[in-house]
């Protein structure tokens, strides 16, 4: 196979800034007054991780590419973390991750970076679509007809919006005053060369139900905004309009929109607020994170239920010991349903991919970026590609398998699964860790599988039976054997058990 060189690193959920992210340098004192002030992000100094990771990505660069052109980050969402975490925190980190990228003289890595935002970064997306938004407006004459606000990028020949903020981030460092960070969301087509291959790239929110809560919402409570009035409505034997009031009958599954542009125009705000804004709210805030730290504990759980139940019999006009057990009671559903919706939320299982994940999958790849691409190309008329290789992140859970293995309908598509950098389990998941991926000019794809909790040992992947010129060119050229890997498993083992220290620190408090 001939040699392929790098185009493009792809890396998400790194949440820098935030106190779960490997990536993040948290500084541990010894002898505190109180546990709570044990831990504390500096976002001034760089995690050992942060920076072994970034010298084993220019050493695979510059094993692959030599003096050839750099390859571009494209970062795939939950890159700075304004979830659970101060903006000015997760800019400084970024800061210390470009300081680490950019180090060199010459460049290992383009100065161009592609962000295409997830839901802890959502407000990256709201603010580059507000300025793209304003800056038509100014260029319209007088009296002009001014358009709705649109809520996507095109993902086929893309209009990427420069992002103040980010780009602002890369200037002031003294060697990036010419760099940029271009902004596409939510979903983005890279063609090979000869336009027969693409890889579609996206965050991966739209995968789980709870980010187009609203529109399912809409759906229950106004289904009759979505009939079509001029349409005949069907007309109803006697039994089946009795049968509508049996109490007990299977309910029909409300669908929610496949069309990417309605999903998020009906679910930016609920993304933006409860992912991207809350978390940043002061003590609210800081009491959202350590809500979501204590999901994980029964314990941890019981006392907030205990706090929830307390408050909403405060005002029964009943008997002491009745108060006392209707609280006892709600207390006790409350922890049951807390613990088992609250861990499926965080991903806490070893499962890669759950029920509900690979339906929509089956329909994001069948449905939405087939009608999204239909939209975009209605001129060119080039056909939605047969060859195609899907890349999201957002679960965590890095791997890289065909779609029939993963029990999707579409057979004979790579899926591949960039994983993420952060410990939020005080039990170690096996599936959970990070990766990082190549593609080559002819959107061949190769992961760098660089740890599980399970297990941390670099190496390259592709799904199982498959191979390609970028995964070749890989392991044929890099040596993972390198000592630049090794010093970057071992401090990755010693920021995994700093986070675990961190975290039952934090459901203790």
């Amino acid at each position: 196979m001939p040699k392929s060189k790098i185009k493009y690193i792809v890396i998400s959920d790194i949440h820098l800034g935030a106190y779960n992210s490997l990536l993040t340098y948290i500084e541990e004192f010894p002898d505190p007054v109180k546990d709570s002030d044990r831990f504390k992000v500096n976002p001034q100094k760089t995690s050992p991780a942060l920076a072994e990771l970034l010298n084993c990505l220019k050493h695979i660069v510059h094993s692959v590419n030599g003096s050839s052109k750099p390859p571009q980050f494209i970062l795939l969402g939950d890159v700075l973390e304004l979830a659970l975490g101060d903006i000015n925190e997760a800019s400084m980190t970024f800061e210390r991750f470009l300081d680490i990228a950019y180090k060199e003289t010459k460049h290992h890595f383009s100065e161009s970076i592609l962000y295409i935002p997830g839901n802890h970064d959502h407000h990256l997306w709201e603010t580059a679509r507000e300025k793209q938004y304003m800056e038509y407006i100014a260029n319209l004459k007088p009296n002009q007809y001014i358009n709705q606000t649109w809520h996507t990028t095109k993902m086929v020949n893309p209009d990427f919006i420069q992002s103040d903020l980010l780009t602002g981030i890369l200037r002031r460092n003294k060697k990036l005053k010419r760099a940029e960070a271009v902004i596409a969301y939510p979903n983005l087509e890279i063609p090979s060369k000869n336009g027969k291959r693409s890889v579609f790239l996206t965050h991966g929110h739209f995968l789980e139900n709870i980010y187009s809560l609203m529109s399912t919402v809409q759906r229950v409570l106004l289904p009759e905004i979505d009939e079509d009035k001029d349409k005949p409505k069907p007309t109803q034997s006697l039994w089946k309009k009795m049968g509508n009031y049996i109490p007990f009958r299977k309910q029909v599954e409300v669908p929610n929109p496949t069309s990417i542009y309605v999903l998020e125009r009906e679910n930016f705000a609920w993304i933006d607020f409860f992912w991207s804004t809350l978390g940043r709210s002061g003590k609210v805030g800081t009491g959202i994170g350590l809500i979501y730290d204590m999901l994980q504990d029964e314990k941890a759980v019981s006392r907030l239920a205990k706090n929830v139940a307390d408050y909403a019999v405060r005002n029964l006009k009943v008997a002491l010991f009745l108060k006392t057990i209707f609280a006892w009671v709600l207390k006790s559903i409350l922890t049951k349903v807390v613990v088992k919706v609250g861990q499926a939320e965080r991903g806490m299982s070893n499962s890669v991919l759950s029920d509900e994940v690979v339906h929509n999958m089956d329909s994001y790849l069948g449905e939405t970026l087939p009608a999204q691409w239909k939209s975009e190309t209605q001129k060119s008329k080039r056909e939605f590609p047969n060859d195609y290789t899907f890349i999201f992140g957002h679960t965590h859970k890095p791997f890289a398998v065909e779609t029939q293995d993963l029990g999707l309908k579409i057979s004979g598509k790579e899926v591949f699964n960039t994983g993420g950098w952060v410990v939020d389990t005080i039990q170690p998941m096996s599936s959970h860790g990070g990766a990082v991926l190549f593609i080559d000019e002819d959107a061949n794809v190769a992961s760098f599988k660089v740890y599980t909790e399970g297990e941390i040992k670099p190496s390259f992947l592709v799904p199982d039976g498959k191979t390609n010129p970028m995964y070749e060119t890989l392991v044929e050229t890099v040596d993972l054997q390198n000592r630049k890997f090794g010093a970057l498993s071992k401090s990755l083992d010693e920021e995994i058990r700093l986070r675990r220290r961190l975290l039952k620190v934090r459901i203790k408090e």
